[in-house]
């Protein structure tokens, strides 16, 4: 594994559930915005990408229903009917799938070189917050090889709990660990971060997020999650690009801005940010 002056990837994009999907409807896919995400990938020849999508109103649901967060065990003894859960797992699986293979369909019919890849064929976690195995190697070989990969949040199985689900920005943030990714940009259906939900009256837009050496930042948020987002909200998108700027030392810049908007495919493939529009997480 190499320092971060030896950066292997360009850079990770995340592909929010709430910007690819109508996430208050179950499986109902934003095509229009899909087409945009592909749209950030053609003629990237000149670098390697990693691209990772939220499950939106896919997946969410039906891992909420049957409790595939917590599993069915734990030191004690089984918590949950095993059988119910390991269905909800595979119905979860069912669904997230399906968006995935919308968007690497799209990506392909754009000329572009995508391979769906789903974190359940690579991940153990332990416990949900550690990780027990991460085979990254044909994602690896795949990103030499000149293919996007495209990821997802997925269920998986763990070794204390028996499964959980592993989000797309945890996930993002073991990639950044391995890879060590010029930037990751996070893209949404809005402007970047707020001061309280964008959708309130008074909301101010954030053009930069400050994190101190401990981890730590010091900007006041109010944040709002949808009932059935079992991957912890736009805090914990906020708590994962903290990380990955503390753990890099600034090294991987990191961004959340619009999906569909005129400056996301220059903020992806160069870096070029809007501070009006696109937050910073920065690290002091």
């Amino acid at each position: 594994m190499s320092d971060y002056s030896d950066h292997q990837v360009e850079c990770i994009v995340k592909l929010g559930g709430r910007a690819i999907t109508h996430k208050e409807r179950h499986e109902t896919a934003n095509t229009e915005a899909i087409q945009s995400a592909g749209a950030l990938f053609s003629d990237t020849g000149i670098g390697k990408f990693i691209a990772v999508h939220g499950a939106g109103s896919f997946g969410h649901f039906e891992a909420k229903k049957y409790g595939v967060a917590t599993g069915y065990r734990n030191s004690d003894g089984l918590t949950s009917p095993v059988k119910q859960v390991q269905m909800g797992l595979c119905k979860t699986r069912l669904s997230v799938t399906k968006l995935n293979h919308l968007l690497v369909s799209e990506f392909v019919q754009q000329g572009i070189p995508a391979v769906g890849m789903s974190p359940f064929n690579s991940y153990i976690t332990n416990s949900k917050d550690s990780f027990k195995h991460a085979d990254l190697d044909v994602l690896s070989q795949s990103i030499d090889e000149g293919y996007l990969p495209v990821l997802h949040g997925d269920a998986v199985l763990d070794q204390a709990t028996g499964c959980s689900i592993l989000g797309g920005d945890p996930l993002i943030e073991k990639l950044c660990c391995h890879f060590k990714p010029k930037r990751v940009v996070f893209l949404t259906d809005v402007n970047g971060i707020y001061d309280r939900p964008p959708d309130q009256q008074g909301a101010n837009h954030i053009p930069q997020i400050t994190v101190n050496q401990d981890g730590h930042i010091a900007t006041t948020l109010a944040t709002s999650m949808s009932d059935h987002d079992v991957t912890g909200g736009i805090m914990g998108k906020i708590d994962c690009a903290c990380r990955i700027v503390k753990h890099s030392k600034g090294r991987t810049k990191v961004f959340i801005g619009k999906l569909e908007s005129t400056y996301s495919k220059d903020l992806v493939r160069n870096g070029v940010s809007k501070p009006e529009l696109v937050t910073e997480i920065c690290y002091q």
